[in-house]
């Protein structure tokens, strides 16, 4: 399925890892499993230029203290295998958006009419294609 991810729901993958409970068993969160079927392939990330420039630059923040390794080998994985699309960009006057900085997003999903992952619904405009990770997992 092909998908537009909101770099919250990549944050959260790349921060929680894998985990085990107290009787041995290994506990996925719901942004480690979608991230994990994106790279075994059940699922396609699409993304433009300007998301991945908003990946690189939020991913590499030093408050985050993201795992500079992790953050590499996922973006040079998404460079090689994402359906990489120049989206027609919606403006304020068609769409209102709380952040303007996730209009990329939603441009993204609604060129192609896919689902747009991610965990803070009240960015985005109520619409169809605004999708929570619970939705999903």
């Amino acid at each position: 399925m092909l998908l537009v991810i909101d770099t919250n729901i990549i944050v959260s993958a790349i921060k929680s890892g894998i985990k085990q409970d107290q009787d041995g068993n290994l506990i996925y969160t719901k942004a480690y499993r979608l991230m994990a079927d994106v790279f075994n392939g059940k699922h396609r990330m699409v993304v433009s230029k300007e998301i991945f420039a908003e990946y690189e630059d939020v991913l590499h923040r030093p408050r985050l203290q993201l795992d500079a390794l992790k953050v590499e080998k996922f973006l040079a994985f998404i460079k090689l295998t994402a359906v990489w699309i120049e989206p027609v960009p919606t403006t304020l006057s068609q769409l209102a958006m709380i952040d303007e900085d996730d209009r990329v997003f939603f441009d993204a999903a609604k060129c192609l009419n896919i689902k747009l992952i991610t965990n803070n619904l009240k960015h985005y405009p109520v619409h169809e294609l605004r999708t929570k990770l619970d939705e999903l997992y």
